[in-house]
């Protein structure tokens, strides 16, 4: 009964929300992040890491932080090549702020790294977008996965969720395979 009851009081206040402010009022965070990636530098008294090759700054004040092994790790348990997942909101700046990291995970060596989140300032004549604050070059992609089909680059559209393996290079991120996440993307088809 309880959980009725907290179903229906969210319901009325989205519903309320929607007729006072005429918007929708965000339950959760649009611009949540995750990144898989090998730490390239720790910066331990600005409590800071940097992944893959230094092309994403991760703010670690506020995460939760787990090392295999060790009980209430902390930013000084995780070492420069260490593959780690970091979870958290991207800022505008293109740093992430970490709410949970994890150390060690596993990434397939044909890869620097996973991104996961939405997309954002698609450039389809270019072949670049944003996903988790960060610019990626998509020049090489010649189809996005989508559940049991492909679509071409020129469909994918901004607000989609998508998983983006990179290679991190001198000159930035660039997408080796792009998989979109939700089976009901209406966005790009």
């Amino acid at each position: 009964m309880f959980e009725q009851m907290k179903k229906g009081f969210v319901s009325r206040f989205l519903v309320i929300g929607l007729l006072v402010t005429g918007t929708s009022i965000p339950v959760f965070a649009a611009n949540s992040a995750s990144i898989i990636g090998t730490v390239s530098s720790i910066d331990g008294a600005a409590l800071t890491l940097n992944i893959l090759n230094d092309l994403v700054e991760v703010d670690t004040s506020n995460a939760t932080i787990r090392v295999k092994g060790v009980k209430n790790a902390t930013i000084s348990d995780i070492v420069e090549g260490d593959i780690v997942l970091v979870k958290g909101k991207a800022r505008n700046s293109g740093s992430i702020e970490a709410t949970r990291i994890k150390d060690p995970v596993k990434l397939g060596k044909e890869y620097d790294g996973k991104l996961t989140g939405e997309t954002e300032n698609v450039n389809t004549s270019a072949k670049t977008f944003k996903i988790c604050g960060k610019k990626v070059n998509a020049g090489s992609i010649s189809s996005i996965n989508m559940s049991s089909k492909t679509i071409s680059f020129g469909n994918l559209r901004s607000g989609v969720s998508v998983d983006v393996y990179v290679k991190a290079k001198s000159s930035g991120l660039a997408a080796k395979s792009i998989t979109i996440r939700s089976e009901s993307c209406n966005y790009c088809h």
